[in-house]
C-alpha cells in the first residue's frame, strides 16, 4: 500500500448531514459536509484524547468530537475547546488533525492520501468521459472483499478469466489477441480482440481494457456482437493489505425504450452474481498479496495484468510505501496518521506522528519494495 495517490472513499450521494467513517490504507478517516455542502476528509482521531471524530456530529460546518465537544473545521484546525481551558476560542496550534484534498468525480468521493502540494498532485484521470454526457444509464455498486487490492486490479485486467469464471460469458469466444497495446509509467491500455469460431479476429469485436495507477481505476469497454455496449469502471481502494473496497460503475447507452430495464438487470446481475463469481475464485488464490513473476507461469494474454502490477509497484516505490509490519507492531499503543499536505508546509506541532514508510521509498530515495 502506498501514499500520495487518489483513492475512492465513498459514493457521493450517500454522504449526508452526518459524518461518515472510512478506512483506507489501514488508517481511519472521517468524511463530512460543511455548511455549503462541500465534502471534506480528516483523520478520524481527535488530537485531544483519541476519540473518533466520525462518531461525533456536524454543527455549523464543523466536526464536533463526541467526547469533549472540540470543534474542528474543514482544514483540521480546532476552533473551539468548550471546556477545560480559559481560552476556548483560542486553541493552541497543536490542536489540529490532518486534512486531505477531496474531489468528486463519477459520482464518487476521491481523497488524496499524501503530502504532495497542489502543484505536485496528479489529476484524477478522465478515464470515463462518457459519464457526463447524459447519453448513458449509470449506476454504482459498492462492495467490500477480503482480497488484496492488487489481486482485484489484476482480475479486472485479465481478458481470459471471464469465459471460465462468469456464467454470462460462457458463450463468448474464448480466444483473444492483444492489439493496440499502449503503456506509460502510470497507465496500461490494450484492446483484446476476440477470435471467432474459425479462428479469425478483428478490431471491432472484443474487450478494451484500461488501467491507471492514479485512482487505482480499471475500465472495461465491451464490444461484442449481439451484446449491449457497456462500460464498467472499477475503482479499488485498499482498506488494508488483505481487504479492499470496490466501487464499480456500470454504464449502458440510453438507446431505446428497453435500455433502462436492461441496465437495471445488468446492475442486479453484477452485484448479486458476477462479483461473487470473481470472489469465489480469488479467495482461493495464493499468495494473498501480489505474486512474484518467478512464481507464476504467464502467457501472452497475461501481459496487461502483469504490467498493471509492475507499474503500480514502481509508482508506489516512488510515492512512498507504508511499512505495514512496523505499523502493526505499534497499532495498539500509538496513533499514526497518513501524512497530509500541511505536514510539508507546516511540519511542526502535530500531536500524532505519520505512518512509517519503508526505508528509502518515496522522496527518500529508491528501493525495490513490494506494494
Amino acid at each position: 500500500m502506498f501514499i500520495n495517490n487518489w483513492y475512492a472513499a465513498c459514493i457521493a450521494d450517500r454522504l449526508g448531514g452526518e459524518p461518515m467513517r472510512v478506512r483506507m490504507l489501514d488508517s481511519a478517516f472521517v468524511l463530512f459536509r460543511d455548511a455549503d455542502g462541500s465534502i471534506h476528509c480528516l483523520s478520524d482521531a481527535c488530537c485531544h484524547r483519541g476519540a473518533s471524530l466520525g462518531a461525533g456530529q456536524c454543527r455549523d460546518g464543523r466536526l464536533v468530537c463526541p467526547q469533549h465537544g472540540w470543534e474542528f473545521d474543514a482544514t483540521g484546525k480546532c476552533r473551539l475547546i468548550p471546556a477545560g481551558t480559559r481560552s476556548p476560542t483560542e486553541p493552541p496550534k497543536r490542536a489540529r488533525v490532518p486534512s486531505y484534498p477531496v474531489e468528486e468525480k463519477y459520482g464518487l468521493v476521491f481523497v488524496f492520501l499524501g503530502d504532495l502540494g497542489p502543484d505536485e498532485r496528479p489529476a484524477i484521470p478522465d478515464i470515463m468521459p462518457e459519464y457526463d454526457t447524459g447519453n448513458w444509464h449509470s449506476g454504482v455498486i459498492s462492495r467490500r472483499k477480503d482480497i488484496n487490492y492488487m489481486r482485484m486490479t489484476e482480475n479486472y485486467n485479465d481478458p481470459c478469466h471471464v469465459h471460465y469464471v462468469h456464467e454470462f460469458a460462457k458463450w463468448l469466444p474464448k480466444g483473444v489477441t492483444i492489439q493496440d497495446h499502449a503503456l506509460t509509467d502510470t497507465c496500461v491500455k490494450a484492446f483484446h480482440a476476440a477470435w471467432d469460431a474459425d479462428g479469425n479476429w478483428n478490431n471491432d469485436t472484443g474487450l478494451l481494457m484500461e488501467y491507471t495507477v492514479i485512482g487505482c481505476m480499471s475500465r472495461n469497454t465491451n464490444q461484442q456482437p449481439n451484446y449491449p455496449p457497456q462500460i464498467v469502471l472499477a475503482c479499488v481502494t485498499p482498506i488494508d493489505e488483505l481487504n479492499t473496497q470496490i466501487h464499480m460503475i456500470l454504464m449502458q447507452p440510453k438507446d431505446g425504450d428497453e435500455s433502462a430495464s436492461q441496465h437495471r438487470k445488468l446492475m442486479e446481475m453484477t452485484e448479486h452474481q458476477v462479483m461473487d463469481e470473481d470472489y469465489a475464485v480469488l479467495k482461493t488464490t495464493r499468495p494473498r498479496l501480489a505474486a512474484s513473476p518467478t512464481e507464476e507461469l504467464l502467457v501472452e494474454t497475461d501481459v496487461t495484468l502483469a504490467q498493471c502490477r509492475k507499474i503500480t509497484q514502481a509508482h508506489a516505490t516512488k510515492m512512498g510505501v507504508i511499512d505495514t509490519r512496523a505499523l502493526d507492531v505499534i497499532r495498539n499503543t500509538h496513533i499514526r496518521v497518513i501524512p497530509c499536505p500541511a505536514h510539508r508546509t507546516d511540519p511542526q506541532g502535530w500531536v500524532h506522528k505519520t505512518v512509517p514508510l519503508l526505508a528509502n521509498t518515496g522522496r527518500r530515495g529508491d528501493l525495490k519494495a513490494a506494494v
